[in-house]
């Protein structure tokens, strides 16, 4: 267009800068920032919502500031636009601050900034502000929208309030997909796993159709649990609704095997999936080496590879501890260079974590200290909870006190690191260390906590301790 001399208008930079801003490519953005301004449209009042909007998606949050605090005229779109930038940017105290000022002013709130200003409650556990926030939904007028009730919904549940969200959740008449999915998915955060068996349930005699989302969420409650008969039956759900091919729902479908024991039904739905990506084959990859089939992990890598799919940061993580329980050295090794050499990914404590696995496995305790301390981060907890196995494993008593005093600093209240440096104590002979180390654990307040399984008794699940 401007090849062929066709001078743009508002109408087309609006259309334009949404695009930038999808991109994510600030230098485009700039670009037709600067033609605004040479062709006189930078007072415009939808060019400049929407050269905020592109700034903020774009990581700038500076310039879209600047861009706003010039623009001579507001409107209620602008006021949105900054609000759902901050809170994208996760500048969650920035979102609030802009909706004080537009709140205070001559425009009312509609849903939008609402629901934007709420979501940056619940991520920021402001629950006193999002209280507050409540109060000015029910004085407009606005509880009975859809979006807004999911919001507030949302609110409550990410401040720790499941309660007042199932309260919020039983008076509202019209309920859509959205609604049933967020009070579902807090039940199964708070690990109440039952309850939101009980309301999948309801809302499937409800005549309301699960769309993606709630079979994730379903999949991942069957999962925690490893309720494989529950688990099956929404996979037929899955396929008579017509999301088999649905990647995250495949995702979730594997893993939800994976837990529950069945690799082969696992496998299957991965061999399945026509239309595989990195978090599908992450997915099995993962799969493999929780099973301890460090082989078959390894092999699906090398051909995740051969298909030209590049693996991501967590991809890594499971195949340098799947080399770690196989015993391979050098090949571990080859991977963590080729993550910052060929796949540019710098690693991180898990990697880090998994390296010092792979030597200390091998029996390598000297070289693997060595590496811990030619790091070039801070080894965190990972790193020396790893070492410290190790040096258990091994009974080598000089390197777990000094590993294991690092480990009281970083997480002083982690029973594990206790447990293995008193376990260290008593294999040496040292018994008296070794109480003095429970004696420390009791003094610092710190405690075991006492291990369950899931069990089905009466086709209920119910958690057996031990």
């Amino acid at each position: 267009m401007m090849g062929a001399c066709v001078l743009p208008n508002e109408f087309t930079f609006s259309a334009v800068l949404p695009v930038c801003g999808q991109v994510g490519v600030v230098f485009n953005g700039e670009q037709v920032h600067s033609l605004i301004c040479k062709h006189g449209y930078v007072m415009c009042l939808f060019v400049g919502s929407a050269l905020v909007d592109m700034y903020g998606k774009c990581g700038d949050m500076g310039m879209a500031k600047k861009v706003f605090d010039e623009m001579p005229k507001r409107n209620l779109v602008s006021w949105d636009s900054m609000i759902s930038r901050y809170l994208g940017n996760k500048m969650y105290v920035d979102a609030l601050g802009v909706f004080k000022e537009v709140f205070g002013g001559e425009f009312v709130p509609n849903e939008v900034t609402i629901s934007s200003v709420l979501s940056a409650c619940g991520n920021m556990g402001g629950l006193d502000f999002g209280r507050q926030v409540h109060g000015v939904v029910v004085k407009y007028g606005l509880v009975s929208l859809a979006y807004v009730k999911n919001s507030l919904m949302d609110m409550y549940i990410k401040c720790g309030l499941l309660e007042d969200a199932y309260r919020l959740f039983q008076i509202i008449e019209e309920r859509d997909v959205v609604t049933w999915n967020v009070i579902v998915m807090g039940f199964v955060q708070k690990g109440n796993f039952e309850e939101a068996w009980n309301l999948f349930g309801a809302m499937r005699r409800k005549g309301i159709s699960p769309d993606d989302v709630m079979f994730s969420i379903v999949l991942h409650a069957a999962a925690s649990i490893a309720a494989f008969d529950q688990g099956s039956l929404v996979h037929n759900q899955v396929i008579k609704t017509g999301f088999g091919h649905d990647l995250c729902t495949v995702r979730s479908l594997i893993k939800m095997y994976a837990k529950c024991g069945s690799l082969t039904l696992a496998n299957r739905v991965f061999v399945e999936c026509e239309s595989r990506n990195m978090v599908t084959w992450t997915t099995m990859i993962s799969s493999f080496q929780q099973h301890g089939c460090a082989h078959q992990a390894i092999k699906l890598f090398k051909n995740m590879l051969e298909e030209g799919i590049k693996p991501s940061y967590i991809t890594f993580v499971s195949v340098l501890s799947a080399c770690s329980h196989t015993g391979r050295v050098d090949e571990g090794f080859y991977y963590f260079n080729a993550m910052s050499e060929q796949h540019n990914i710098n690693p991180g404590h898990e990697h880090y974590a998994c390296m010092v696995d792979l030597l200390s496995r091998a029996g390598r305790l000297g070289e693997a200290k060595n590496f811990v301390d030619s790091m070039p981060i801070k080894p965190g907890a990972s790193v020396w909870g790893a070492l410290l196995g190790a040096c258990n494993r091994f009974g080598n008593l000089e390197m777990g006190i000094e590993v294991a005093e690092r480990l009281f600093v970083i997480e002083p209240h982690n029973p594990g690191n206790y447990v293995l440096l008193s376990n260290i104590y008593a294999c040496k002979g040292r018994l008296k260390e070794a109480s003095e180390v429970r004696r420390l654990m009791g003094f610092n307040q710190v405690s075991k906590k006492t291990g369950y399984s899931w069990i089905d008794s009466n086709n209920k699940n119910a958690r057996l301790y031990k």
